[in-house]
């Protein structure tokens, strides 16, 4: 029986080798779109799992290996699979305030796949500028301790799938590639958050995400339905340093008491720019605040500037409380035009 044929009645018999061999196959021959076409519907199709994660994934660093910056030794990055409750953009609203704590934070993303705004479109309705030069991100992330990983820095093969099944659009039958997103960054950084959109794929990433050597990481899932920690309700995540076991953490263990999931409710690109600009200014508690908060301490704790989650709370909310995450979002919106940043 063929790969393919293998891949799209959802068989678990497929070596290493006829992945790569299939993937070579369907990406590099042009002549071979049909195959190409009928591999991303059987992917997108099927349950995720992480075998063809980690291979897919491979596959994509042979041809394009991880970039590495000044920062990759100390830069932690954030970014969830989308899917789920319609929140705001909080992964990307916690970068800030845990680069206003001392965290230096690398944050990849895209544009909206199944949401009404992807942290790209969140970023151009702030005004930031995205260069696609490295020296003129590490100069970003050098000056103002954040970045973000630009479209043009992904691997190519990417746009080459893109522009392969023209005139289909990759967003009607590439929902595996969208779902593994978090997994595509082309830059080296040393730990890593996924949010993930379901309860199952907490274990799925946490073992690819080992296969590729990638520590000081966890996956994370909340039980309301969110791709990120939240302050409602239970959080499960795993950890790539640990055996990979699910472990739960109850918000309210942190003094974080809310019930209402149509407070963390997002909007368009510019509806959500208010609600970060918002949400950074305040200097109350609210489910809004400490959920960004939960996501924030956690890549402060994996970025080595806090010893515990209660510590990495009192940080974060400090960098929100004082204005200081506020100040870095009007510096990165000045610094991403500024000639000195190579725009």
């Amino acid at each position: 029986m063929s790969t393919l044929r293998k891949l799209v009645r959802n068989s678990n018999d497929i070596s290493n080798e006829d992945y790569q061999a299939l993937f070579t196959s369907a990406f590099e021959d042009r002549k071979q779109r049909d195959t190409l076409i009928a591999m991303l519907c059987a992917l997108s199709a099927k349950p995720l799992n992480a075998n063809d994660m980690a291979n897919f994934v491979a596959y994509v660093e042979k041809d394009s290996p991880k970039k590495v910056l000044k920062c990759s030794d100390r830069a932690v990055n954030i970014v969830g699979t989308g899917g789920g409750a319609p929140t705001f953009n909080i992964s990307t609203t916690s970068t800030f305030v845990a680069a206003a704590a001392g965290a230096t934070v690398l944050k990849s993303g895209s544009y909206s796949y199944n949401s009404k705004s992807g942290s790209l479109d969140l970023l151009a309705s702030l005004g930031i500028n995205l260069n696609s030069s490295e020296a003129a991100l590490e100069g970003m992330v050098e000056e103002l301790n954040i970045g973000f990983v630009p479209p043009q820095m992904y691997a190519p093969i990417l746009r080459r799938i893109a522009i392969s099944i023209m005139p289909l659009n990759l967003r009607d039958i590439g929902g595996f590639i969208n779902k593994i997103g978090p997994l595509l960054c082309p830059i080296k950084v040393s730990g890593q958050i996924c949010g993930v959109s379901e309860q199952s794929y907490i274990a799925m990433f946490v073992k690819a995400m080992q296969s590729f050597g990638m520590t000081n990481s966890m996956a994370v899932w909340a039980e309301m339905g969110m791709d990120e920690f939240s302050a409602i309700g239970n959080n499960q995540y795993a950890l790539t340093d640990a055996d990979g076991s699910i472990q739960t953490l109850n918000p309210q263990d942190y003094g974080m008491d809310y019930h209402d999931p149509t407070a963390l409710d997002g909007g368009e690109p510019d509806e959500n720019v208010e609600l970060l600009k918002n949400l950074l200014t305040t200097n109350a508690h609210n489910a809004a605040v400490d959920t960004v908060a939960l996501n924030a301490a956690h890549v402060i704790l994996l970025g080595k500037q806090a010893d515990n989650l209660k510590d990495a709370l009192a940080m974060a909310h400090q960098a929100i409380f004082s204005g200081a995450a506020y100040d870095l979002l009007q510096r990165a919106v000045e610094y991403s035009h500024d000639t000195k940043s190579g725009v």
